[in-house]
């Protein structure tokens, strides 16, 4: 059976009400492994950055934790849910593609105008393209790549 994977990166426009759409190719995974058009956002920290996924992935996450802990690691197993599923926003997504990025989250991930997509096989991350080109994240391949698109856009490095 063919699996079907997030690939590819993307610079997107995030508009003053914090619309932006998600990459066609990204959808196209989506709609291939779930059911729903949705995309779930899980704010990360150090340093701060988006994760995103869809429901196929949501769903290995919480098979990964089932299978991590034992009955009598409840406490761990508990806080390991909590951590993963408490503090995420899932987000349908309209015909265009496009999700509304909540105010406090956009904040939180410094992303104001663009949005940088990096695919992660199974997820995609969503970062302010300046904030990951100063992160220890950026290889040399990200930076190229980054850097071009920006220059593309007419965006100063």
């Amino acid at each position: 059976m063919k699996r079907d994977l997030f690939k590819g990166f993307a610079i997107n426009a995030v508009d003053a009400k914090g619309r932006l759409s998600i990459p066609a190719g990204y959808r196209s995974t989506i709609e291939a492994r779930s059911a729903v058009k949705e995309v779930t956002l899980s704010l990360r920290f150090e340093p701060n950055h988006i994760r995103a996924y869809d429901a196929y992935y949501n769903d290995f996450i919480y098979q990964q934790i089932e299978r991590r802990f034992t009955p009598e690691q409840e406490g761990e197993r508990a806080a390991a849910l909590q951590r993963e599923f408490s503090f995420v926003e899932p987000l349908p997504y309209d015909a265009n593609g496009r999700i509304v990025l909540p105010a406090a989250t956009r904040e939180a991930a410094g992303i104001d105008r663009l949005a940088c997509f990096l695919a992660f096989a199974d997820y995609f991350e969503i970062w302010d393209p300046k904030a990951l080109l100063a992160s220890d994240r950026a290889d040399p391949a990200t930076v190229f790549h980054v850097r071009n698109l920006l220059k593309e856009r007419g965006e100063t490095i």
